[in-house]
Parts: C-alpha cells; structure tokens; sequence
C-alpha cells in the first residue's frame, strides 16, 4: 500500500453502506413527498425534483403537457429518494427504475384521491407513473 492509501484509509470514519431489502426500501420511499427524476434529453442526462405519491404500486407524480418532464414519459428513467444527516455523516437513497407511462383516464379515476398536488405552479395535467419493479436501496451507518 502507497502512502497515499494509508492516509485515505486512516483519515476514514467506517461508515458502514448497508443494502436494503425492498420491503425497508419502500418504507422509507412512502416517508418522504420530494424526489429527484433522471432521464436522458438528447443525449444529455436531466435531474428534476418533482413531488410525488406512492399509489398502485407506482411513483405518481404531475407535470406540464409541455414541460422537460414530460419527455421523459416513454422512456427508461430512474426516480431517487434519499435522506441526508449531514452532522451524523449518514443517510439512505432509494432508486426506482424504469419506464416512465403516461397514466390513461381510467388509471386516473381509480387514483384521484391518491394522485400528488403539484406543488409548483402551472397547469400540471399530466399524470405520469413508474412501475415499482425495480427498487434498490442503499443506508449509510456512522459507527
């Protein structure tokens, strides 16, 4: 090992990353309203914030008919949910991934009362979903 190393090594607190399992997973998904939404736009990967729910087992959440956002609908995407306690050096990150669906008028009327208020002004009429399928999650412990 290179001088270099052992500094790296020395100067680690031990923070333990443990995986979660898809039951602790969606625990802390249906704890928090705010996540981040990746896609890639011609080429170039976008992160957006956007409030959410949990509903049908789906993250549901509205945009603008003509937004950034709606492009990504049809398209694979990834939707991630942390939480970060910078004094403690620890936290968690969920991501889902997947395809994000336009949601049709039926799926619509069994989630109304389910479906996310915007929180951001606009006209936000579309109503878009990702599948639960694939959860992975992932929690930092300070020892």
């Amino acid at each position: 090992m290179t001088t270099h190393e052992d500094y790296w090594l020395a100067m680690s607190r031990g923070a333990r990353i443990m995986d979660l399992d898809r039951e602790e997973s969606l625990r802390l998904l249906a704890a928090k309203k705010v996540g981040r939404l990746a896609f890639l736009h011609e080429g170039s990967p976008m992160i957006m914030p956007m409030n959410f729910a949990l509903a049908d087992e789906r993250i549901v959440f509205r945009t603008l008919a003509h937004g950034l956002a709606a492009r990504a609908i049809d398209t694979a995407v990834a939707f991630e949910v942390d939480d970060i306690d910078d004094f403690l050096e620890a936290g968690w990150s969920v991501v889902v991934s997947g395809t994000a669906e336009l949601l049709t008028e039926e799926e619509l009327a069994r989630l109304r009362g389910d479906a996310p208020d915007p929180w951001a002004e606009g006209p936000r009429t579309l109503f878009v979903a990702i599948p639960l399928a694939q959860v992975t999650g992932r929690q930092l412990i300070p020892r």
